[in-house]
């Protein structure tokens, strides 16, 4: 660790992109889960298609040791994801992210987003204090979204679990929103909306959709997720999730992500009939799309040793605490329609618990 080290602090330039394959490198071997940060071809078109736009640090001998970067899904997102901070493991604990901090706000001025969710691994409590240090507040966490096999050279690891993430967000340029909430989470979106300082509406309506679910799915094999963003939420939109959810499991994926669009009348209903198939709440994602506000449930396949999941705040294990209750009460679900002979008579629910149990070894023996 260099303490004396002052390192200059610029944008990230086509050119520099070899240097920062070899950072990623020296921070995570070649366990890093974003493929694409090993690939300059890749890197060069998100850059010019402006869906990723970095920081970076240079020791005095240019070497690049460390990168930050805002990235966007694609053209429909107006909020971003602050991530892909990492650091030299030589230079970690110098005053590094502290000097990023006023660069990587100034990004969000040329990107036009108005403002970012960036996600922290809980068992690292370094990378939640760079988060807290952009003033980023919790808004969820997504259990065991990260693979054992990422290495983090120079920190604790736990190979024998995945890790999860902490979600957090940081407003930049909001206005007043109405969102729908069903009444047993108003309360707990209020409290994230105080706490975030975002004036909020929350609406709780038991509104049912009419019409047909639209919604795009993607399928990240390199992590063994899957995202499914419902764009517009119809009265067929169970068995809608339930086809593709038929195709996606046979992947034997760890975790599934759904979006909902909570700005719609219908979403509050929505949420119940989605938690009535085993999903539950992974994060409130504000200004996620130009549609607005967003909420991404969770549905998991494995298991997780939670226990490894530390947080740098009360704040953060309110949050930890909330979402932890909300799995066990699906896992509660999901043995009481084991136990009832009628409810498991039916092949979604008989191959639920088997997915839930099971999944894990296999990816054991994977």
């Amino acid at each position: 660790m260099n303490n004396e080290l002052s390192p200059l602090i610029d944008r990230l330039d086509l050119a520099d992109l070899p240097q920062l394959v070899d950072c990623v490198r020296r921070c995570y071997g070649d366990s890093y889960p974003n493929t694409i940060m090993y690939n300059i071809r890749q890197l060069e078109e998100i850059i010019e298609d402006k869906l990723m736009h970095s920081v970076i640090a240079k020791a005095p001998n240019s070497q690049i040791i460390g990168h930050c970067a805002l990235t966007f899904d694609g053209t429909h997102n107006v909020s971003s994801e602050a991530g892909k901070m990492m650091v030299d493991p030589n230079f970690r604990g110098t005053i590094l992210p502290k000097s990023w901090q006023k660069n990587v706000l100034r990004l969000p001025k040329n990107c036009l987003c108005q403002g970012f969710g960036p996600s922290a691994l809980p068992i690292t409590l370094i990378s939640q204090h760079e988060m807290i240090a952009f003033n980023a507040k919790e808004t969820g966490l997504f259990i065991g979204d990260v693979p054992p096999t990422i290495s983090m050279k120079g920190l604790e690891n736990h190979p024998e679990t995945r890790m999860s993430l902490l979600a957090f967000y940081l407003s930049l340029n909001d206005r007043p929103h109405t969102i729908y909430m069903p009444p047993l989470h108003a309360e707990h979106a209020k409290l994230l909306a105080i706490d975030l300082n975002l004036p909020r509406n929350i609406v709780s309506t038991n509104v049912a959709a009419s019409g047909k679910t639209t919604f795009h799915a993607v399928i990240n094999s390199s992590i063994q997720t899957a995202n499914i963003a419902i764009d517009r939420i119809g009265s067929d939109l169970v068995a809608a999730v339930m086809h593709e959810l038929r195709e996606i499991e046979a992947l034997n994926l760890v975790s599934v992500y759904l979006d909902i669009p909570i700005e719609q009348e219908t979403a509050a209903h929505a949420y119940l009939e989605l938690e009535s198939i085993g999903f539950f709440w992974g994060s409130w994602m504000p200004n996620f799309s130009t549609e607005g506000n967003a909420l991404r449930l969770q549905k998991i396949y494995q298991s997780v040793d939670v226990e490894t999941i530390v947080c740098a705040r009360p704040q953060g294990y309110d949050i930890k605490k909330f979402v932890i209750s909300e799995w066990r009460e699906f896992q509660k679900l999901t043995k009481s329609t084991e136990s009832n002979s009628t409810v498991a008579a039916s092949p979604w629910h008989a191959g639920i618990q088997t997915h839930f149990e099971a999944l894990p070894m296999s990816l054991q023996r994977q």
